[in-house]
């Protein structure tokens, strides 16, 4: 992402592109409200995804996630 772009949920900070470490899968997130847009999604839309119920339902902790570095 080379723009900046606020956070369409919160509006309070601005979305930060994620990587599973083992599965290479990206994702955006709010760090305030953690609300997640998954690949394909629309980040100007609403979402309904959450950063603790995302990450049980891939069956993985915070740690395995890191920041996307270009």
């Amino acid at each position: 992402m080379n723009k900046a772009i606020l956070c369409s949920h919160c509006g309070q900070d601005w979305l930060k592109l994620f990587i599973i470490r083992n599965s290479q899968e990206q994702f955006h997130m709010c760090p305030e409200c953690e609300s997640i847009w998954l690949e394909g999604q629309d980040i100007q839309d609403e979402t309904e995804v959450y950063l603790g119920e995302f990450l049980e339902s891939k069956g993985i902790s915070w740690e395995e996630v890191a920041e996307y570095a270009d």
